[in-house]
């Protein structure tokens, strides 16, 4: 049943970024119902998918590569339709989408991994993972706003605008949700991190701190956290933001998939099979 709903899941989210194109293309002020139908459709049997999931496990349905990606795809979908209820930009699917679509399909074709319940116990563990994921959510946004605003910002420099330069934000608009999207990632980021930290040390045994992955989340949560300190202090905005920015979230990447292969601790990845 679980698979069935993520498939069915995969298929709407095909159908609502297929429907958004004709939108984009017109540069029409909204979304169709249609493509909006067909999202929220998805969005509910991928919602359906991690809730089966969840009560299959009876905990939060994150256990190995598979399982995180379908999560964080959710993640992702929500949080487009909080950013174009707010913003309305019409484009903003096709940049957030694919993405989700990617991550289910992903999920959608490989098999469980092997769960050890007993390491995947505790309050601490659950706060850590569920930040973790809102914190990467967020940040993804953050990513979305730096392509736009280049994109934008050299559409504008070369005085000969093309189409696309009418279909995207405006730069006060990526700016505003480039840093709203920063304030709320790194909190949740560092919370994650935090609250990581208290699960290894009452859980794991031998020198925890030196994991591969830990080092590689520390790295990345001080890029974020320059990053933002640069950008309150105003000596980093625009296009040097921006860049980082996107070299921030390249570096969740490999945080979140990359470096686990190397893990012992966090390495889910060769826990998959099919």
């Amino acid at each position: 049943m679980h698979d069935a709903c993520l498939w069915v899941a995969l298929a709407f989210y095909a159908l609502g970024i297929t429907l958004i194109v004709p939108s984009v293309v017109r540069r029409r002020p909204s979304l169709s119902p249609a493509s909006l139908g067909a999202l929220g459709i998805g969005l509910a049997a991928h919602a359906a998918a991690l809730t089966i999931e969840a009560a299959h496990l009876h905990r939060l349905p994150v256990i190995d590569v598979r399982s995180a990606l379908s999560f964080y795809a959710f993640l992702v979908t929500l949080a487009f339709f909080f950013v174009y209820l707010r913003y309305r930009i019409v484009s903003l699917g096709l940049f957030m989408l694919p993405l989700v679509f990617l991550l289910t399909l992903i999920s959608a074709l490989h098999a469980p991994g092997s769960f050890d319940s007993s390491a995947f116990r505790g309050g601490w563990l659950l706060v850590h993972i569920g930040s973790i994921f809102l914190g990467y959510t967020a940040l993804f946004l953050t990513f979305v706003a730096s392509v736009m605003y280049l994109i934008q910002e050299h559409e504008l420099k070369s005085k000969q605008p093309r189409g696309f330069y009418y279909r995207l934000p405006s730069l006060k608009v990526c700016e505003e949700l480039y840093y709203r999207s920063l304030v709320l990632g790194l909190p949740f980021l560092s919370v994650g991190i935090l609250t990581g930290f208290v699960w290894a040390s009452r859980t794991w045994k031998g020198p925890w701190e030196f994991d591969p992955k830990i080092l590689a989340a520390m790295v990345t949560w001080l890029i974020y956290l320059v990053l933002f300190s640069a950008r309150v202090s105003g000596a980093w905005r625009g296009r040097r933001a921006a860049y980082i920015a996107i070299f921030g979230f390249a570096a969740i990447l490999v945080t979140f998939v990359g470096i686990s292969l190397m893990s012992g601790e966090h390495g889910y990845i060769p826990k998959l099979r099919g």
